[in-house]
């Protein structure tokens, strides 16, 4: 038992060491300048500009997401056939539009020219009160230079098809650069990104959610030196808790921005800030803002 103690010891000694130098040296999140105006007051993200308010992913919806006073506006980006950022949620164009198949088959002016409000319904499928209103797929150029001010959180929904430079380039030719945090369930297409737009705010990709989940449940999460800005999570995955106390205080000591997807109900709201989210990423922005205690009205849009 004496050698196997010896045996043990010498590796243990060595862990504990480096965990130590790790602690020491760990360096929390750079803040990410696009959360700088927000000072501490939770956010509120509206959802594919408030899904459950408007067509999602429409330049209609973020207007009047903006209008209504959201802090920022979640969006999601495909390619299109001739290269171009367009913004939608799908691959293919069945549930949001009254097109067929992929979007990547189709050109800029073919996916402009469907009806993006067709499906969208409040009631069930009872009535559908924005086909044929002109609702159509926007550019993500056109949602830069519609709302230059306004803060977004951009998701890269498609890997390896040169996304990332396209994006980095939009960004950096609109002076938006500061304006965003950028997401994907992609780990390779984050770090191109972070590579090519450095000092861009992203948030966690998958793998670095799970060491950080890992790292706190072992205690560890003062050893962790993130490279990202935000930690955009939902509440739970597969029955199993994600956002828990104890990793939002660790994320928070991090310096990470917590925000939690995709919370629609206004218990659930209350609860969630109470534990610690920073922000709330929801389909019904009006919902969240009520609960802050902020104004749900509509300020007049400009023409």
């Amino acid at each position: 038992m004496l050698h196997v103690a010896r045996f043990l010891s010498a590796p243990l000694l060595l862990l504990a060491i480096a965990l130590g130098v790790l602690a020491l040296t760990s360096k929390p999140a750079q803040p990410a300048i696009v959360l700088n105006a927000f000072a501490e007051q939770p956010l509120v993200i509206a959802h594919r500009g408030g899904k459950g308010l408007w067509p999602e992913n429409s330049l209609f919806a973020f207007q009047r997401a903006s209008a209504l006073g959201v802090d920022m506006l979640e969006m999601d980006l495909q390619l299109s056939s001739d290269g171009e950022l367009v913004v939608i949620h799908d691959r293919t164009l069945e549930r949001t539009t009254d097109g067929q198949g992929p979007v990547a088959a189709l050109n800029l002016a073919q996916l402009q020219a469907l009806d993006a409000g067709f499906n969208w319904s409040a009631d069930g499928g009872q009535s559908y009160p924005y086909r044929g209103q002109g609702v159509r797929i926007p550019s993500f150029a056109e949602v830069l230079v519609s709302l230059p001010e306004q803060a977004k959180v951009i998701e890269i929904k498609v890997p390896d098809v040169g996304m990332e430079v396209l994006l980095c380039d939009a960004l950096q030719a609109h002076q938006q650069r500061d304006r965003v945090i950028v997401g994907s369930f992609y780990d390779r297409s984050l770090q191109l990104f972070r590579e090519r737009c450095p000092g861009v705010a992203t948030s966690a990709g998958p793998s670095s959610v799970r060491l950080l989940v890992a790292l706190n449940w072992v205690g560890l999460g003062n050893v962790l030196s993130p490279s990202y800005q935000a930690l955009q999570i939902p509440e739970a995955h597969d029955g199993i808790p994600v956002a828990t106390p104890s990793l939002l205080k660790a994320a928070a000591q991090r310096g990470l921005n917590v925000q939690l997807w995709t919370i629609n109900e206004q218990p659930d709201m209350r609860r969630l800030l109470d534990l610690g989210a920073h922000a709330l990423i929801t389909d019904y922005p009006d919902r969240a803002l009520q609960v802050l205690g902020r104004s749900t009205r509509i300020s007049a849009l400009k023409d």
